[in-house]
């Protein structure tokens, strides 16, 4: 015979999201999702400024416009339309 236990879990769960640049919550659709926006992870190695350091970072979509118009070499943009 099984016998069960209920049990109670608390894991975390997204509420907000917030651009790291401007300040800016990201809105949420009509449904519950974010709006898009990015979202960056990155683990530094060593010989970095950032030597052991782990950055998270969001920026919404005006912010991220904002940085990509600043590089030398743009993003590849391929285009999932129709796809």
């Amino acid at each position: 015979m099984r016998v069960f236990l209920e049990r109670s879990i608390i894991k975390p769960q997204l509420s907000d999201v917030r651009c790291n640049s401007c300040g800016r919550d990201v809105d949420k659709t009509n449904i519950g999702y974010f709006e898009d926006h990015v979202s960056l992870s990155k683990t530094w190695g060593y010989h970095s400024p950032y030597d052991g350091e782990a950055h998270d970072i969001d920026l919404c979509v005006d912010c991220y416009t904002d940085w990509i118009a600043h590089f030398e070499i743009p993003p590849c943009a391929e285009s999932l339309a129709g796809a």
